[in-house]
């Protein structure tokens, strides 16, 4: 039966969109789109919010076992023998982030603000924040500029991140036109938390250019600024 309610649909939609809806579901989700033009605006809107955010990320090389499974194809007597491309420990690693960082995506803006939804969802900002090690998606935040009451970060830590003793994570809004760095709080190595933005930096946070995140004493930085090494940073982005 083709589903009806709003808040299922929208979430349907959205993981058509970000590949997460396997087998039988997707095959029925897609039978249903051929007969509802509703449906269908539906996950062109979640294609116009979700897929800008590609652009955010770096920028992978493709594994040379992929060229030469390409190169293999095209004339197998050119390329001796190699390793399947999935049995490739990088390839893997790099698909579990690139999932990973998708699907934060979709758990910060369906699922952590269910009361947001409505028939035109509201606008989110999103930052999805690359290790700065590694380039790999690590963490987002995500929060709606406009809402009523206190701006709550929505935070997704990715992997399992450990914090080294003695210290602590704070996180950093980065305002625009290089203005200095204004602390946002400490956070933790949970895969969801939620941290109450202070009133006063409300206005700023809505315009800012990103956030990054540092290595500071237990307790915090001492000084108002970052003082340890930036551990992930990012853009912010209007989905």
């Amino acid at each position: 039966m083709k589903p009806t309610h709003p808040e299922l649909r929208r979430r349907l939609a959205a993981e058509y969109v970000l590949g997460t809806l396997h087998g039988g579901a997707r095959r029925r989700f897609e039978l249903w789109l051929r007969s509802d033009p509703a449906l269908r605006r539906e996950v062109t809107g979640w294609e116009q919010r979700l897929v800008p955010l590609a652009t955010t990320l770096p920028e992978v090389a493709p594994d040379p076992a992929i060229w030469r499974r390409i190169e293999a194809r095209i004339d197998p007597s050119r390329v001796q023998p190699k390793p399947a491309w999935w049995s490739n420990l990088a390839f893997w690693r790099w698909s579990s982030f690139a999932t990973a960082g998708l699907a934060s995506l979709l758990f910060a803006y369906v699922v952590a603000t269910p009361a947001l939804h409505s028939a035109a969802p509201p606008d989110a900002m999103v930052v999805v924040m690359g290790d700065s090690a590694t380039a790999q998606p690590s963490m987002t935040v995500a929060w709606t500029p406009e809402g009523r009451g206190k701006t709550r970060l929505r935070i997704r830590v990715i992997g399992h991140a450990e914090m080294a003793p003695d210290t602590a994570w704070e996180l950093w809004m980065l305002p625009d036109g290089n203005k200095p760095p204004r602390s946002l709080g400490l956070i933790n190595t949970h895969e969801t938390q939620v941290v109450d933005l202070p009133e006063d930096l409300r206005g700023l946070l809505n315009r800012a250019a990103g956030m990054a995140m540092s290595l500071e004493p237990a307790g915090g930085s001492r000084t108002g600024a970052p003082t340890g090494p930036v551990l992930a940073s990012g853009k912010c982005v209007k989905i």
